[in-house]
């Protein structure tokens, strides 16, 4: 069962995001911002984390700078969310940095095939590594 870790700091975003993954049979961590989610993808090594780029405290862009300090987390898959951004430049950066984007809101469908890639992508990393 692949693990998926949601950093949102909307409640019912994350809660909903969260039952749908639950229910396509996925393990779900959730977390309100990217230190609280940075301490769980430390703990819990997820196969994929789900981040939106604006919350309080810590966003997208303090939970990727976190995580490039710590390569195994920097090498799980990291797609971005966002319904937009103040500072253009910075969302370009983030999902250049990225694995992917999703613009919210983002429709079921599109959520589990930005799922998909990004998995595929790491599978990708891992058998690449390993040749």
């Amino acid at each position: 069962m692949k693990t998926i870790l949601i950093i949102e700091d909307n409640r019912e975003i994350r809660e909903n995001t969260a039952e749908l993954l639950e229910l396509r049979s996925y393990k779900v961590l959730t977390a309100e911002n990217g230190g609280i989610g940075f301490e769980l993808a430390k703990q819990y090594k997820p196969d994929l984390i789900l981040c939106d780029m604006m919350m309080p405290e810590t966003d997208g862009w303090a939970f990727l700078q976190l995580a490039k300090k710590e390569p195994a987390i920097y090498a799980i898959p990291l797609i971005f969310f966002s319904a937009g951004s103040p500072y253009p430049e910075v969302r370009k950066a983030l999902i250049n940095e990225g694995n992917g984007y999703l613009h919210k809101p983002f429709t079921e469908e599109e959520l589990l095939n930005t799922i998909k890639i990004g998995l595929n992508a790491k599978n990708n990393t891992l058998n690449s590594s390993n040749n």
